[in-house]
């Protein structure tokens, strides 16, 4: 990537950036609302790929985007992912992005994982101004599913500030 393409658009670099916050702060929040307004609606997205056998989705529209990670995560105690070193690329209109990302999902039943993976992300200027996913792409580097997820959880989702 050039620091000449993040000069140059600078303002569309800090909104790709707010985007995929936006995005890891849906899942955190479970904000299925705000989860939904950052895909746009042909968008498409895929968690694994064939590599990660059946814990492997995929969700094509924003709407069953949302209502699909929200089916997966819903039934948790606890999932919350961080977001890392992004990097991004604008081009005109369109853009791409790679972010690291880890997850702690602990379910209800007990157990859990502790994910750590990719994100692949081709995003788009919508019609309203917005950038939106386009296509996101999560590819799994590390999952530890065999040791439970240690700690009590404190708070329930969405979390209000109290």
């Amino acid at each position: 990537m050039s620091t000449v393409n993040v000069k140059a658009q600078l303002a569309e670099h800090i909104a790709i950036l707010d985007l995929l916050n936006r995005y890891t702060d849906a899942i955190n929040q479970r904000d299925w609302a705000q989860l939904r307004a950052v895909f746009a609606q042909d968008s498409v997205w895929d968690m694994g790929g064939p590599a990660v056998g059946p814990m492997a989705m995929r969700f094509e529209g924003n709407g069953p985007i949302a209502a699909g990670i929200a089916a997966s995560v819903s039934t948790a105690a606890m999932c919350v992912q961080t977001n890392h070193a992004p990097v991004v690329v604008v081009d005109g209109g369109r853009a791409t992005a790679r972010s690291t990302i880890h997850e702690l999902f602990k379910p209800t039943a007990g157990g859990g994982y502790n994910i750590i993976g990719t994100y692949y992300d081709d995003l788009v200027l919508d019609h309203d101004g917005e950038w939106r996913f386009r296509e996101r792409r999560f590819r799994i580097t590390y999952v530890d599913s065999e040791t439970p997820v240690p700690g009590q959880v404190l708070a329930t989702f969405p979390r209000t500030q109290d």
